[in-house]
């Protein structure tokens, strides 16, 4: 599901470029909340879920601040997935 909906997301922001903000505060949202699906099967809450919703919903709210959002957020996914930051 997550490729998909980057795909989505992809295609969305090539069509309409104008449609940015919205397509990846969209795709940080439906990101985090398949990351809350596996909490419903008894799976803990990752902090890459918690930063895809905060990221997405600070993007939707102040427009203007995507690049600093986008880059916060790929910087802690990537060093959490690399196992410098742990929580």
């Amino acid at each position: 599901l997550q490729a998909m909906a980057a795909i989505i997301a992809g295609v969305v922001v090539l069509l309409a470029p104008r449609m940015l903000n919205y397509a990846v505060a969209t795709y940080l949202l439906v990101i985090g909340a398949l990351g809350l699906l596996g909490y419903l099967y008894g799976q803990a809450i990752r902090p890459q879920t918690v930063i895809a919703l905060v990221a997405g919903a600070l993007i939707l709210i102040r427009p203007n601040v995507l690049s600093y959002v986008v880059g916060a957020y790929l910087i802690l996914v990537g060093l959490l997935d690399a196992g410098v930051l742990r929580f």
